[in-house]
């Protein structure tokens, strides 16, 4: 027994339940060592067996298992009398279920760590457990083994206790040797002295010897745990047990007082009680430092987010910069070649290879457009949901849009974290909620909150199923979201029911402002107001006589048209440069890069059009457009781009521009788009330019 009860060699036995053998294999793995012993149990009945055949210091067990889960097990092991007080620590693969977590805390549980456990935190929690069991098995057996040596001692009369026989009144009438040992006082020293020399002075101005003198005559037996003194008068910590020595009529004959030295074991608990604050104190740490690693691993998955993002955007750029606009480049060379091919074998090659041409845009437009979708950009995040709405319809399903607000206005990486995470919702939608029609809502709960919705009416599913095999990429799919949306400082919530449908909500923090500026989209519209309201109203009776004083050119019949090409693409440039030197009535006078390039050519030279790029550096040719209509108005603007959405051509011809022409059509419907804005123009302007445009006149007419 001696080695049974030294310090490290008291047996622990820990039990691990849970379904998936790989988590025991690894826990058993984790949690194995010296003087422990694991056993495992598979699901719930066998754990409830082994609790049967075994006295465990810890119980590890899995919340999800078929037929008896983790928490009715729990119940069933705290109803046995021998097992109802055994630590369990329940593990759950659910992320943080408050009405788990409590159903379990409540069922008896000591803990509630979710899975993947940190190694360190599992091993730190069950080793305090394992200790604890340890000093009861060792406090149980000190116990029992003092129990026998109380025995063998009284009849063997040792010297580790005082044994000391008393009268009916608490005098002394008998002494043992170990009253020499414990309290210093030899036979004729104590013998006829009342018992309360052994207390503290403060215990006898109490009254404390007279009141357990009293209480052991009462009930037959009083035991007491506390200070007493020696012959010399130092304090030691003592187990006394008065117990009444009554004759067959229970008449009081006396007291039989037994007393221990505990003043090791006071100091052991002392230490004991400190180690465990310490160790509490330990694990208060390594919580915090989880939580603090855990928040770092947040921003590291969103910085990793918004790199991918950052790094869609440069492919979509290099797509739409270069190889959208060399396949331009390439229809606008097949466009001139074939105007010199007749009917025939070469030219009906070139057409074929035209349509590839045109194939491959459309592609390189559907890869910009997944990598970095334009409207989400430009727009801001509404008009990046009504892209999102049409893309999904592509893909199967039918969204329905609600906006309940205004405008949204929020920096970009914000709203690219915002849209990713609704795009991910409704292509869960379509992936598990069996239905193709899905609700997608943004409002503010007038709490600072922004709230985007994902609603279906599908089948729905039991939130306990996240936590299932079958919900694997479902949890993982909303665990991430959840992660992207926690690292913002918002929330998610899930509402679902069997057959009738899922509803999950995106919160977050917003504070709308009456100027955004931080969009696009706002950006725009700020700017185009105040064009609205500072452009000077042009009487169209003098249009044409104003033209020349206002950058345009008045020219005499038969002169060419002045044009201005502005795009950030030479290789561009120079096709449609190609291009239009081909038509004796347009003049190409100038090149620009970028917007603000074209402005001041625009001032220098006093062109009649400007063929203008949408998508340019340093100032786009949007604003290029606004600028240029509010300074002279007469300047006619005509738009390209490679993409195509309906929201570019809506703010180009609303900044000012006559119309709008895809690169890839430039080569056949540019020179038409240019003299058909002219014939638009006003009757003076018109009759002025319209002359020089005769090849086409009958065209057009």
């Amino acid at each position: 027994m001696s080695e049974d009860l030294s310090m490290g060699n008291i047996p622990a036995k820990i039990l691990l339940v849970d379904d998936d053998a790989r988590s025991l294999m690894a826990m058993e793995a984790l949690l194995f060592g010296p003087g422990r012993t694991i056993v495992t149990a598979n699901s719930g009945p066998e754990a409830l067996r082994q609790v049967l055949r075994h006295d465990f210091a810890v119980i590890l067990l899995d919340v999800r298992m078929p037929r008896v889960d983790g928490f009715e097990a729990a119940e069933l092991i705290r109803q046995r009398e021998q097992s109802r007080y055994v630590p369990i620590i329940f593990l759950s693969a659910v992320d943080k279920l408050d009405e788990d977590v409590f159903r379990g805390l409540a069922s008896g549980a000591v803990d509630y760590l979710f899975k993947p456990v940190v190694p360190e935190v599992l091993q730190s929690k069950v080793s305090v457990f394992v200790e604890l069991y340890r000093m009861r098995e060792r406090a149980k057996r000190q116990a029992v083994r003092q129990g026998e040596e109380r025995f063998r001692l009284l009849v063997d009369s040792i010297k580790d206790y005082s044994i000391l026989l008393l009268g009916p009144d608490g005098t002394v009438k008998s002494w043992n040797p170990g009253t020499r040992l414990i309290e210093g006082y030899e036979a004729d020293e104590v013998i006829g002295r009342h018992v309360s020399c052994f207390y503290t002075a403060e215990d006898i101005q109490r009254g404390v010897p007279e009141a357990e003198l009293e209480l052991a005559a009462s009930v037959g037996q009083q035991e007491d745990e506390g200070w007493r003194v020696r012959k010399d008068g130092s304090r030691f910590w003592s187990d006394v047990v008065l117990t009444a020595l009554k004759d067959e009529t229970g008449r009081l004959n006396g007291f039989a007082r037994v007393s221990r030295d505990l003043t090791e074991r006071k100091a052991a608990e002392e230490r004991l009680r400190t180690l465990a604050s310490e160790l509490e104190q330990r694990v208060v740490v390594r919580t915090q430092e989880l939580l603090h690693s855990q928040g770092r691993l947040r921003d590291l998955a969103t910085e990793l987010t918004l790199t991918e993002q950052r790094e869609r955007r440069r492919l979509a750029g290099e797509l739409h910069d270069y190889l959208a606009q060399l396949l331009v480049l390439i229809r606008m060379k097949i466009g001139q070649a074939c105007s010199h091919l007749k009917e025939g074998n070469p030219r009906n090659l070139l057409m074929d290879a035209d349509r590839a041409i045109i194939d491959s845009l459309n592609y390189t437009r559907s890869l910009v457009a997944e990598l970095a979708p334009p409207a989400l950009q430009e727009f801001g995040l509404i008009e990046g949901f009504a892209w999102l709405k049409d893309q999904m319809q592509n893909h199967g399903l039918i969204v329905t849009l609600k906006v309940n607000v205004q405008s949204v206005s929020l920096p970009d990486d914000r709203a690219l974290l915002i849209f990713q995470s609704t795009r991910e919702l409704l292509f869960n939608v379509l992936k598990h909620a069996g239905t193709t029609e899905a609700d997608l809502s943004i409002d503010s709960n007038g709490e600072g909150e922004l709230a985007v919705a994902v609603s279906d009416k599908g089948g729905g599913f039991h939130l306990d199923q996240l936590s299932g095999e079958t919900g694997g990429r479902k949890r993982f799919g909303l665990f991430s979201v959840r992660e992207r949306t926690e690292a913002m400082g918002g929330r998610l919530v899930i509402e679902t029911a069997l057959r009738q449908g899922t509803t999950v909500t995106l919160f977050f923090p917003y504070r709308p402002v009456d100027s955004p500026v931080s969009t696009p989209a706002s950006r725009r519209q700020r700017m185009r107001d105040e064009s609205d309201q500072t452009r000077p109203s042009v009487d169209p009776a003098l249009d044409g006589a104003n033209r020349s004083s206002q950058g345009g050119l008045e020219f005499p019949q038969g002169h060419a048209l002045r044009v201005i090409l502005a795009d950030d693409h030479a290789m561009v440039r120079q096709g449609l440069r190609t291009m239009l030197d081909s038509y004796e009535d347009i003049a190409v006078v100038g090149e620009a890069s970028n917007g603000e390039e074209a402005i001041e050519m625009v001032r220098v030279l006093g062109p009649d059009v400007v063929v203008m790029d949408v998508n340019m550096a340093k100032m786009d040719g949007i604003e290029a457009t606004r600028r240029i209509k509010h300074q002279w108005p007469s300047t006619l603007i005509v738009g390209l781009s490679v993409s195509t959405p309906s929201q570019v051509e809506s703010l180009l011809l609303e900044a000012g521009a006559s119309c709008y022409v895809s690169k890839e059509a430039a080569a056949d419907q540019l020179y038409g788009a240019i003299v058909e804005a002219v014939k638009r123009e006003p009757a003076q302007y018109h009759a002025a330019k319209i002359e020089t445009l005769s090849p086409v006149r009958e065209q057009f007419d």
